[in-house]
C-alpha cells in the first residue's frame, strides 16, 4: 500500500516531465503576445493533464480508506497536504476550459471537474480529523 509521502513523490515525478516533448516544443514557439500554439492544442494538453492527474485519485482514496486520520504521523499530512495542493491546482484546468463557450457543456470536462471537487472535499474532511 502507497502512503501519501509515495503517492506525493510520484505525481511530482508526473509533474517534471507532463507532456513531455508537445509542452517543449509549444514554450520554443510560444512568444506572447505574438506567438501562440493552437488554441485546440492548449485546450487538449490541460484537458489531458487534468486527467493525467485525475488518476491518481483511486490511489489517494485507497490511502485515506486504509489509514486512520488520527495515525497521521506529520510528515505524511504534509504529503497529503501537498497532494491537496496539486490537485487544487489541477481542477482549475478543467474550469478554464469550461469557461470557455464551445466547452461550457463538455461532459466529459464537467465530469473531471466534479471528481476534483469530490476529492478535494474528501480531503478536507479527512484533514479535519487528522
Amino acid at each position: 500500500m502507497l502512503t501519501f509521502a509515495q503517492l506525493n513523490s510520484r505525481l511530482t515525478g508526473l509533474l517534471e516531465d507532463l507532456d513531455g516533448e508537445l509542452w517543449t516544443g509549444i514554450l520554443e514557439g510560444l512568444n506572447p503576445p505574438g506567438a501562440f500554439p493552437s488554441d485546440e492544442t492548449i485546450h487538449e494538453m490541460c484537458f489531458r493533464d487534468a486527467k493525467a492527474l485525475a488518476g491518481y485519485i483511486p490511489d489517494l482514496r485507497a490511502i485515506i480508506k486504509a489509514n486512520s486520520p488520527k495515525s497521521l504521523d506529520a510528515s505524511e499530512i504534509a504529503a497529503l497536504r501537498s497532494l491537496k495542493g496539486l490537485l487544487n491546482l489541477a481542477a482549475r484546468l478543467p474550469v478554464i476550459i469550461l469557461s470557455i463557450s464551445d466547452y461550457k457543456d463538455n461532459e466529459n470536462l464537467i465530469n473531471v471537474y466534479n471528481g476534483y471537487r469530490q476529492t478535494l472535499k474528501e480531503i478536507d474532511e479527512y484533514l479535519a480529523m487528522a
